[in-house]
């Protein structure tokens, strides 16, 4: 009779250990490359640019009963617009922007994604600033629609560029990623701080 009810203990025990989150987000620190890019904004267009930094997270869910998984980036408090303010790409093609992670719900293995924002402004002096720390000979009045000056690496990036990367982070940007499983009404939000 103990066996019995030790044995039920347990797997009630293990019943409610259960993980409780569909799905696990976390920031990678992307080596993938830091670019400036003209002012798609036209607001300052002559004093500002922009500066494009890619953010990288892994996504691993947990249940295959999921049936919808949509991805929200909010910067400055603004739900930025998917492909007008900002692509995302699979760490396999990071040439191909994708535009759901639907497809990427029965994955077993954890997803890559990386997050570029079009239109995140820095001055112009202080991107001529970058470009002669980085030994990059270019004239910013050259700068076209469909320009892109290469700097370095995200992760060389964050570690030369603090005082700019601090202003980042004074914000408190985010993504918001939401989950529903097959049968629910109600998707499942989960906030994720951006680290920069």
């Amino acid at each position: 009779m103990r066996r019995i009810i030790f044995l039920a203990v347990i797997i009630c025990t293990l019943n409610s250990c259960k993980r409780s989150e569909y799905i696990n987000i976390k920031q990678i620190i992307s080596d993938q490359i830091v670019t400036i890019t003209p002012n798609l904004k036209k607001i300052d267009a002559k004093d500002s640019i922009s500066i494009n930094i890619p953010i990288e997270f892994e996504i691993e869910t947990y249940d295959s009963s999921l049936e919808s998984i949509d991805l929200y980036y909010v910067i400055n408090r603004k739900n930025l617009m998917q492909i007008s303010e900002f692509e995302m790409f699979t760490n396999n093609d990071k040439n191909k922007p994708i535009n759901t992670l639907k497809s990427y719900l029965s994955v077993e293995k954890p997803l890559r994604i990386i997050l570029r924002e079009k239109n995140h402004l820095i001055s112009k002096h202080y991107a001529t600033e970058l470009l002669k720390k980085y030994n990059i000979n270019y004239s910013l009045e050259n700068l076209k629609l469909g320009d892109t000056i290469k700097l370095v690496s995200y992760n060389q990036f964050r570690k030369e560029n603090p005082l700019l990367l601090n202003e980042f982070r004074k914000i408190g940007d985010t993504i918001i990623i939401t989950t529903r499983k097959k049968g629910e009404e109600i998707y499942k939000p989960k906030k994720i701080k951006i680290n920069w």
